[in-house]
Order: C-alpha cells, then structure tokens, then sequence
C-alpha cells in the first residue's frame, strides 16, 4: 500500500533526525535533458536509491525520474549507475569489486562511476554532484521468467 509505505518512510526520516543524523544536500546533472540540474536533499547514510525512494525530501521524486533503482538496491543491476563529478569521487572511494562487476555492465562506465545505491550519504560529501548518464542497460529486462 503505497499511503503505508509514505508512513514508514516519513518515520524512518524522523528517527534518523532525532538521532542526530543531518541533512545532506547535492546536485544531480543531467546532460541530455537539455543541461538540467537540480538539487536533492537527503539524510546522513542514505544512499542516493534512498532519496529517490524517500521522495518527499528535496529533489528526490526529481530524482526518480531518471534515476530507476531496477533491482531495488540490492546491487543485481547497473541502472542507478551515476557519474560522480570532480574530486567528489575520492570523498566516496572507490568500487568494491562487486559494484565493479556491475559498474562494467552499465551504460557508459566513465572511471568516476559509482552505483546510486552504494553511494552513502555523509558530511564528508555535503554539496558533492553527480550526472546521470543519457541511458542505461537493464539486464533484468532480459531474464526469461515462465509464464
């Protein structure tokens, strides 16, 4: 039910406040939407797959717009695959090798992409910028499941 869903989400932001968690804010680019930007808010060990299911922080419905999270974060896909701007890369660290093994199967791979859902939320990357590149390879789409 998606009204239960807003609940929890809604509650899991405010424990995560109450237990002095801060707020982190940043910038998603996106190139082939005619230069688009705009800013996304989330909480302190978030991932980016977290603002974009949150939705009711800043920019995060924005988010799920070209950002689609298509294995639910569990690291199965390369569709969150986003392009960490500048120096910001070194603030996350590199890919493990899992998330590289994925990192190789998406759409692009640039030597400063991440997965959107490992990429944690911290004080360390306050203002940091990503691009969402113009497309992306969904294995999952190509999965004979049996009718």
């Amino acid at each position: 039910d998606a009204g239960l869903e807003a609940l929890a989400r809604a509650v899991e932001v405010e424990v995560a406040e109450l237990q002095g968690k801060k707020k982190v804010t940043f910038v998603v680019e996106v190139p082939h939407a005619k230069g688009h930007r705009f800013e996304c808010e989330g909480i302190e060990g978030m991932s980016l797959r977290d603002v974009r299911e949150h939705g009711g922080m800043k920019g995060g419905e924005e988010l799920g717009e070209y950002l689609e999270c298509a294995c639910s974060g569990v690291m199965a896909c390369s569709t969150c695959h986003v392009v960490v701007e500048g120096a910001w890369y070194n603030k996350f660290g590199d890919a493990d090798e899992a998330e590289q093994d994925m990192l190789d199967l998406a759409y692009d791979p640039q030597d400063t992409s991440r997965l959107g859902c490992q990429l944690k939320l911290s004080q360390e990357v306050e203002g940091f910028v990503v691009r969402i590149p113009s497309g992306t390879n969904n294995l999952l789409d190509h999965i004979p499941f049996p009718d």
